[in-house]
């Protein structure tokens, strides 16, 4: 049995038991984790998300405080996933605040590509994502029938988008005040197989803002997720869709699920900058 540090970190989050949650492992380059014993340990957690933290370079016992460069692989209670916002903020916490690395910029080599924290002087992280800019759909039975699981109907003045990475589907509704999109009590789950279909990982409802620019709601029974607290990887979808219709480049921007957070954007040419802050709120270690 080998012994594993493990946190549980509240990403977007300025204090406990908001923003949204992500389990942290720290796994030295010279004890891997089976993939499968990651999977299942993200089911015990049974949080949105399980990340596992590995130094690329070996640097021997300090190679936490002292690395630059890491491996992040990220795991629902169901899946492996592309990219998620929330558990790489909660990473780079743990590494920065509980490890005391000392870097001024990490890089986190993902199924998603190579991602970018760096420490801002203000005291937030700034993480830098690929846009993944959405492309509108050809409505059908299939996308109907998704808007309707969110909405509760479909419309015509419903605007839907689909991102091509990752797949997440984001459906505009002009009508919808911020406070409407907040009080949705969707039934997603009926609408599996339409998502399947269509290949959708990810449903976002989204609309604009009032103290915000925008806000959002993020569905995921596709990959083990009814609803998703705060979801950094949506924003790199939403950024792009909400410059195209307020013509701008920096955005704050509210996710109002139960637990809520608010994240700051910044377009920057392909990329979109996302600035966040995070809390532990619990520590302790496994045995694998």
């Amino acid at each position: 049995m080998t012994k594993y540090q493990i946190y549980t970190v509240d990403a977007f989050a300025s204090q406990p038991f908001t923003g949204n949650q992500a389990g942290i492992v720290t796994m030295p380059s010279w004890q891997p984790i089976a993939e499968e014993t990651m999977q299942k340990l993200a089911a015990e957690m049974n949080i949105s998300e399980t990340a596992y933290l590995t130094p690329v370079d070996h640097l021997g016992e300090q190679e936490f405080q002292q690395a630059s460069r890491f491996s992040l692989r990220w795991f629902t209670p169901t899946v492996e996933v592309r990219l998620c916002g929330h558990a790489t903020l909660a990473a780079a916490h743990v590494l920065v605040h509980e490890l005391g690395n000392h870097n001024e910029e990490l890089r986190f080599d993902t199924l998603g590509g190579v991602l970018v924290v760096r420490k801002s002087p203000h005291g937030h992280l700034d993480m830098t994502f690929p846009l993944d800019i959405p492309e509108p759909v050809s409505i059908n039975e299939n996308f109907k029938l998704l808007a309707t699981s969110v909405f509760g109907y479909y419309s015509d003045q419903m605007q839907m988008e689909l991102s091509p990475a990752l797949r997440y589907l984001v459906i505009y509704d002009p009508q919808k005040s911020a406070q409407e999109i907040a009080c949705l009590q969707p039934r997603v789950n009926e609408a599996l197989e339409a998502g399947h279909r269509e290949r959708v990982e990810i449903v976002i409802a989204t609309g604009k803002g009032q103290q915000e620019d925008f806000v959002s709601r993020v569905f995921g029974p596709w990959c083990g997720i009814d609803e998703d607290p705060v979801t950094g990887s949506a924003h790199t979808v939403l950024a792009p869709f909400w410059n195209k219709r307020l013509q701008k480049s920096q955005f704050v921007a509210k996710q109002c699920s139960k637990r809520g957070g608010i994240l700051n954007l910044q377009l920057d040419n392909d990329h979109v900058r996302i600035s966040g802050s995070a809390v532990v709120v619990l520590r302790g270690s496994i045995e694998l």
